[in-house]
């Protein structure tokens, strides 16, 4: 790994690593049969590059992030290392938990009028070596170029690990569409590293954004909405800045990811010392549309967002009345299988709830 600098926050990066020790002292003993099967795997409605169809997604069990493991201590609000062994596990078993959830699902892709996108994520970077070999990749592939009903691949990995060869490889085994996923977080460097401790530059991204655009493979990029230590105004300003610069680059997909409090983190800390508030179904909207207003990126970019914990206190919410949040998930659902911006702005129209006054009074605060 990299010994640049990333960060001089020495602070953030201790808490960081002590809440991680945390994590790790909580960890289960994993069975020889628990590492067979995939963390979870499931089928639901999702946007295809350019039309609607369906995702199979599997989140495979590996020994973990990198980075989270590291002696940087990973990312302020990722909590996915609890879902690790924190050890190498023999490759035969990701190829077994890929195995499983095919077994399961296969029939299902196969009689759905549907096309697919299968999205293999493994909470770190699928071209980490110690997390999945280049054989298991092997094994993998050929098992999708089996499946026509497969039309796209998105699979995630940190830039450390986009080579030229990992890439041509890949490509090569498979004719379909494929996006890298890249958790970017913000193009501002300094939110990124000061306040993520995501431990990436933005010059960093550009080269693998450059390789993969060379080797004809998309880039999806991954944007957190509302980092800790901004208020909802400040969130919408550095995402909308984001989305804008990243149409520039012509990345294929840009996926906002609104932050969600995951347990044994840093923001899990300052959530329950009052210190940050997840974002407000507002703030989200305002963002995409502001963006879309300035820029006609729609045409140019696919926009997603399936936020985990949404209408939680620990997820993106507005209010915690449940028809106010269903009203905004649903919306927001709409928008993401059409690309159509209506159904954002449209919301103010159709759904009206006594919130929308609190969140005025405060987003520049909270």
């Amino acid at each position: 790994m990299s010994t640049k600098k990333y960060s001089d926050n020495n602070l953030i990066v201790e808490k960081i690593k002590k809440f991680r020790s945390k994590a790790i002292k909580q960890k289960p003993n994993y069975e020889e049969k628990q590492l067979d099967k995939p963390i979870s795997f499931w089928i639901k409605e999702d946007r295809l590059l350019n039309k609607r169809g369906k995702e199979f997604t599997i989140i495979l069990r590996t020994k973990g992030c990198s980075w989270a493991l590291g002696p940087n201590g990973g990312c302020s609000m990722c909590g996915y290392v609890q879902d690790s062994t924190f050890e190498k596990i023999d490759q035969a078993h990701i190829k077994n938990q890929i195995d499983y959830a095919f077994q399961e699902k296969l029939t299902e892709i196969l009689e759905d009028e549907e096309d697919f996108v299968l999205k293999i994520y493994n909470s770190g970077s699928f071209f980490d070596d110690d997390e999945i070999s280049e054989s298991t990749r092997d094994y993998i592939f050929k098992k999708i170029a089996k499946i026509p009903k497969i039309k796209e691949l998105v699979i995630e990995s940190r830039v450390d690990y986009i080579t030229q060869e990992k890439l041509i490889k890949m490509k090569n085994s498979l004719d379909i569409y494929i996006e890298v996923a890249i958790g970017l977080e913000t193009v501002n460097d300094h939110i990124r590293n000061a306040y993520i401790n995501k431990g990436l530059l933005f010059k960093d991204f550009l080269e693998a954004n450059r390789l993969c655009r060379i080797n004809d493979i998309g880039v999806r990029t991954y944007l957190l909405f509302k980092p800790p230590f901004l208020n909802e105004q400040t969130a919408i300003d550095d995402c909308v800045r984001s989305i804008l610069k990243l149409a520039e680059l012509k990345v294929n997909t840009i996926s906002i990811n609104p932050l969600n409090i995951q347990k044994n983190t840093l923001i899990e800390h300052l959530f329950y010392q009052k210190r940050y508030r997840p974002p407000w179904f507002y703030s989200l909207f305002k963002c995409i549309v502001k963006a879309s207003q300035e820029s006609d990126i729609l045409k140019e970019v696919r926009i997603i967002s399936s936020p985990s914990g949404a209408g939680s206190k620990r997820g993106i919410h507005n209010c915690l009345k449940r028809e106010c949040n269903e009203f905004m998930i649903k919306s927001l659902r709409n928008f993401v299988l059409t690309q159509d911006i209506n159904h954002l702005i449209r919301s103010d129209e159709d759904y009206s709830c006594d919130c929308l006054v609190k969140y005025q009074l405060q987003k520049r605060y909270i």
